[in-house]
């Protein structure tokens, strides 16, 4: 991770996306050294800038399309007047962060991606339109796209569920992975208030642990041991569980019941059939079906 811990948020003015402006607060993100770069991107089409100039009048355009043209310009100013006043909306409550809004059309979810490859942030923020089965379909089609080919972690939340200054529930997926280490260390260095909790759950699951942990339950229960005591020693409510049965099943029934408010999961970038499997079929999957906000952590591939 840079020094200055740089966070994209993608933005389209919804309910939903307000929700992530204001899950910023419940991350335990620092309150400065912090560059963030807010994007809205309007789902309009429009021709290159080059395509006309004052001298050269575009006359193959029917009226019609004309009138479909303008309305999508105006939506696009729309679009930066909405960007910039979440901005603001940010920037008041991190008056100590550098924070940018911009706007732009296009395909959502590669715009954002398209961003990601210029700006390189760190972490990704991006809203899911609903806690519904039917919002959960949505977030396949463009959330979903972000949280699987980003180049970094990204943040999918799901509203508000408790006010700024009350104490945190998480859960952590563990597994003992590479990148269930990033998770865990990104909860550990994170600024949580005082009383937040952490539930670090390892699921026996057969192929994880075979290809780990070659079903070693001793070393299976030392490894998450130690993520406990990591998250501890920086004065969390940390306690351990390890329940048997399928990874992307258990982790979501924990994390109602006990009410969390954000799941953790690891995922690195795709080196080995391994961790292809473990971020299509888990990672992707608690990121899609939770009733929580979710973030999937990797190392940040863009620097």
């Amino acid at each position: 991770m840079s020094e200055k811990l740089k966070i994209l948020v993608a933005y389209d003015g919804s309910l939903f996306a307000d929700s992530a402006l204001e899950d910023l607060s419940r991350i335990g993100l620092p309150r400065e050294n912090v560059e963030l770069l807010l994007m809205e991107v309007a789902e309009v089409w429009l021709p290159p800038d080059n395509v006309q100039t004052e001298n050269e009048p575009r006359n193959f355009i029917t009226e019609a399309v004309h009138k479909k043209l303008e309305r999508n310009q105006k939506l696009l100013a729309d679009a930066a007047v909405s960007a910039q006043n979440a901005g603001r909306q940010i920037f008041e409550k991190f008056p100590n962060w550098v924070v940018k809004a911009k706007a732009t059309y296009g395909s959502p979810a590669w715009e954002i991606l398209f961003r990601a490859d210029d700006f390189k942030p760190d972490l990704i923020v991006v809203g899911s339109h609903g806690r519904s089965m039917l919002g959960r379909i949505w977030l396949g089609s463009v959330s979903q796209k972000i949280a699987t080919e980003a180049n970094c972690s990204v943040h999918v939340t799901r509203g508000i569920i408790k006010k700024d200054n009350s104490p945190a529930k998480l859960i952590i997926g563990y597994d003992g992975t590479k990148g269930a280490d990033e998770a865990v260390n990104t909860v550990a260095n994170r600024n949580w208030m005082p009383g937040s909790e952490v539930k670090v759950i390892m699921v026996e699951d057969s192929i994880v642990i075979q290809e780990a942990f070659e079903f070693e339950r001793d070393i299976f229960e030392k490894a998450g041991s130690r993520a406990v005591q990591k998250l501890q020693n920086t004065g969390l409510k940390a306690e351990l569980m390890i329940v048997q049965g399928n990874p992307k099943h258990e982790i979501l029934v924990e994390a109602e019941n006990s009410g969390a408010d954000c799941i953790f999961v690891g995922a690195t970038k795709f080196d080995s059939k391994l961790e292809r499997f473990l971020l299509g079929s888990v990672s992707a999957a608690i990121a899609a079906r939770a009733h929580c906000s979710v973030e999937i952590v990797r190392p940040n591939y863009y620097q």
